[in-house]
């Protein structure tokens, strides 16, 4: 399928694109490779969904090396988003302990990107955070009760 082939075609370009020569293609081709694993995850289960969801992860901090608050705000906080999705997601497949670590990690991610998208400025992305963060900490709230 598509995805598939979006992986692939993704792994090959960092073969080419190094983050020293091309930092920000480096570091746009991980964000894509993330989303593209990310969807390649939710059409699998078991343990090939947690293994594509830890590789979404990882992308996605490798993407968050170049992309910094400072040089690439939007970049920056549309990576914790994706993120913010991606260990949400995990915990999802996570139980107990591990789930409640992910959710905690996950609402960082959304909180960090909250610091760029404002209600102010780019109000349209504070929304869609702002529900990813509302959900994550319900889920969080349920969790904690059932954990003590």
């Amino acid at each position: 399928s598509d995805v598939y082939e979006a992986v692939s075609a993704y792994r090959e370009a960092l073969k080419v694109f190094t983050r020293e020569q091309f930092p920000q293609v480096w570091a746009i081709t991980h964000n894509h490779l993330g989303i593209a694993l990310s969807e390649q995850a939710t059409r699998s289960e078991g343990a090939e969904a947690v293994r594509l969801l830890n590789e979404v992860v990882g992308a996605c901090r490798e993407a968050l090396k170049v992309y910094t608050r400072e040089q690439f705000p939007q970049d920056w906080a549309a990576t914790q988003n994706n993120l913010g999705n991606a260990l949400s997601d995990q915990a999802g497949r996570s139980e107990g302990a591990e789930a409640v670590r992910l959710l905690n990690e996950a609402v960082s991610a959304y909180r960090e990107a909250l610091k760029v998208y404002t209600e102010e400025h780019l109000a349209h992305y504070h929304g869609v955070v702002a529900g990813n963060l509302q959900q994550v900490e319900k889920r969080l709230q349920q969790l904690q009760v059932r954990v003590r």
